[in-house]
């Protein structure tokens, strides 16, 4: 194990997503898609053409802009949020000064599909976390179509795995060496972009481990001076992959494995 801090038993900070910018619908850069063509979004592309142009019938292409607010608590849910570049965050608060993350939707998958078939109400905070894309799909017509076919069965495993995600991050965060988490969290994250860059600032990788920065910044020295990282000014390279997976904690495997297991994206031309 690298030297560093352990987690998570640290004090309170301030630091919340309230008074972050909401992201308040259409937009000048939103844009209509092309049906014919696969999206980006594993999810989607696993759908039959068929099944994936009904869906696609009135969806628009956004921005994943960083620090953005799409969904808080008790929100009424008006789309399902499918990423095509960039990651979205699930943030549980049990107060209002300690944001932790419950879990990461990037291209494998979507987020709010979980209130579909339910209450139409956000139960968590949905923030933007990583810039990128993502494809917008009325919530009537996903539930709708969610009903059987390809995408039921999807969304099925999508969910079971969603909820392997939430409950190892949730013992992660009780038990595992911070290096270790946070090791685990960039993996997640590279997984779900197309660089080995992607833009990070310790504020928010904080949020993301319910940790300080001075822990955060302690860890990120530790991974680079393992080889595993370099950071600077908000961006973070992974260097050595493989470096990166052995220092993580077995929940990384453990997810990636029952993502695989659970959700066949075997992609549709």
């Amino acid at each position: 194990m690298l030297p560093g801090v352990p987690g998570p038993s640290v004090a309170p900070w301030s630091l919340s997503f309230v008074g972050r910018p909401r992201w308040k619908g259409p937009a000048m850069n939103d844009r209509t898609l092309d049906l014919g063509l696969r999206t980006g979004n594993l999810l989607l592309d696993a759908l039959d053409e068929d099944e994936r142009v009904l869906m696609l019938a009135d969806s628009v292409t956004r921005p994943i802009e960083v620090g953005n607010t799409l969904f808080r608590p008790g929100d009424e849910i008006g789309y399902v949020a499918c990423p095509t570049r960039g990651t979205l965050s699930m943030l549980a608060q049990p107060n209002e000064s300690t944001p932790v993350e419950a879990a990461t939707v990037g291209r494998e998958g979507a987020a709010s599909v979980h209130s579909a078939p339910g209450s139409r109400r956000a139960s968590q905070e949905l923030v933007c976390q990583i810039d990128g894309e993502m494809i917008t799909v009325g919530i009537e017509r996903f539930a709708k179509q969610a009903q059987d076919g390809r995408l039921q069965a999807l969304v099925y495993g999508y969910l079971e795995a969603l909820v392997v995600q939430i409950s190892l991050s949730a013992a992660c965060n009780a038990v595992h060496h911070l290096n270790q988490r946070c090791a685990r969290w960039l993996l997640q994250t590279h997984d779900r972009v197309d660089s080995d860059t992607f833009g990070l600032t310790q504020e928010y990788l904080g949020i993301m481990l319910g940790v300080q920065r001075p822990s955060v910044s302690i860890a990120q020295q530790s991974l680079q001076t393992a080889g595993c990282i370099t950071f600077h000014r908000g961006t973070i390279t992974i260097t050595d992959r493989e470096g990166l997976e052995a220092v993580a904690c077995p929940c990384y495997e453990m997810i990636r494995a029952e993502y695989s297991r659970l959700v066949p994206l075997h992609i549709q031309r």
